[in-house]
């Protein structure tokens, strides 16, 4: 015979939205650290930030090209007090180099008409969300989970 009786209690910790985000913000931070990683191997390019001087149809006059090492960056989006989503943020630049395209090098079949520099893909931003993102599974499962509990069935901490 099924035993029909739900328990209204919960063993363990509980993870608040407050918590949630903290380790959401924790996961960010360790992507970003080995995307920067990354881009650490890449031995040509730029040396220094280079300061736009003409008006482009991307650049405005003035405007900083910053080293893609410093300058990628998170926002973690929110909707009601609870993490929804996050976006990585880094230079136009950047994806040029994950996909190695620029200065005349294709950017899939074809050829390009003088090509100056031949290019390699580097996945240097995918490959740290794809080895993370089930730990980031977690957090959104453990979180969530406590959520259903509690508005489903009106579930508290065992004291």
């Amino acid at each position: 015979m099924i035993n029909s009786r739900i328990d209204t209690e919960i063993d363990g910790k509980l993870i608040n939205s407050d918590e949630f985000y903290r380790k959401a913000t924790a996961w960010a931070n360790k992507v970003r650290a080995l995307a920067k990683a990354n881009t650490a191997a890449f031995t040509r390019g730029k040396s220094k930030p280079r300061i736009h001087t003409k008006n482009t149809k991307w650049h405005k006059r003035g405007d900083k090209e910053n080293l893609l090492a410093n300058a990628i960056s998170y926002n973690i989006k929110e909707a009601s007090g609870v993490v929804e989503g996050f976006k990585f943020i880094f230079p136009r630049h950047g994806i040029f180099r994950a996909y190695g395209v620029g200065s005349g090098q294709p950017i899939s079949g074809g050829t390009g008409k003088n090509i100056k520099i031949k290019r390699s893909m580097s996945d240097w931003i995918d490959a740290p969300i794809d080895r993370n993102i089930e730990k980031l599974a977690d957090i959104s499962a453990e979180f969530y989970g406590d959520q259903f509990c509690i508005s489903t069935y009106n579930a508290m901490k065992k004291q």
